[in-house]
């Protein structure tokens, strides 16, 4: 029987599309008026470039900084660096909102089942913290919340986060279920960790490139899990 329940939060608990084209967008705007770049073509560079580090799971955002100047050919500047972290979060949090039927979700599950959210690091230690602190997500709903590469040594795909959540709800992997909506990040390690695995479709990150990315279950969206799966009588 299921009793425990882990979610992803980027992208499963938390609607970031539009709030990463924001922050895409500020920080070229900012390197448009600074360096004269192209509008446009920098924040598609910008997503491009978040795109290949997520898949990469490189989560410094130094790093992805760095590679941005060196494409467009600038000299990088540490001190701009910080301050473009801090503009991109920034617009970030404005604009991500949680899935309505997230919400709907975890107060189903609540009393049925342990709740709690394996999610990776924003590669600045404390912030991602902060961004679930500020998400609109009832985190008092949770059991247990690990940062992966802050809390473990490690960061998904690895198995490490997911067992060392499970460790702190006291389950086994029998009896656990990780919902995430990307494939690469979300299903090779909780998989590992022997797990059942949930995909929630999102867009083309959500289909598997590998067997080991496969997911046990595919849905497309949070509200459809409540059916898909037999679920406790309330313990409370």
């Amino acid at each position: 029987m299921i009793k425990a329940v882990l979610f992803d939060f980027d992208g499963t608990l938390v609607d970031d599309s539009d709030a990463k084209k924001r922050a895409q967008f500020a920080v070229a705007k900012f390197l448009t008026e600074r360096y004269g770049v192209r509008l446009h073509k920098t924040a598609d560079l910008i997503a491009q470039i978040d795109e290949e580090m997520d898949e990469r799971q490189i989560y410094s955002r130094e790093e992805r900084w760095r590679e941005l100047f060196k494409r467009l050919g600038l000299l990088y500047d540490e001190e701009i660096g910080a301050s473009l972290t801090d503009m991109y979060f920034s617009e970030y949090l404005r604009a991500s909102r949680p899935f309505k039927d997230a919400l709907v979700l975890l107060h189903f599950l609540k009393g049925r089942v342990k709740l709690g959210i394996v999610t990776d690091t924003d590669g600045v230690p404390g912030l991602k913290r902060e961004r679930l602190r500020r998400s609109g997500v009832p985190l008092e709903l949770f059991d247990v919340v690990v940062v992966a590469g802050e809390d473990t040594g490690f960061t998904k795909p690895s198995a490490t986060p997911f067992s060392f959540a499970m460790a702190k709800l006291g389950v086994g992997p029998w009896q656990a279920v990780y919902v995430g909506d990307k494939a690469y990040a979300d299903v090779p390690g909780a998989r590992e960790a022997g797990m059942y695995t949930v995909i929630i479709r999102r867009g083309r990150q959500s289909e598997p490139r590998s067997p080991e990315q496969r997911p046990d279950l595919v849905l497309g969206s949070l509200a459809q899990l409540q059916f898909a799966l037999r679920w406790p009588e309330r313990r409370l």
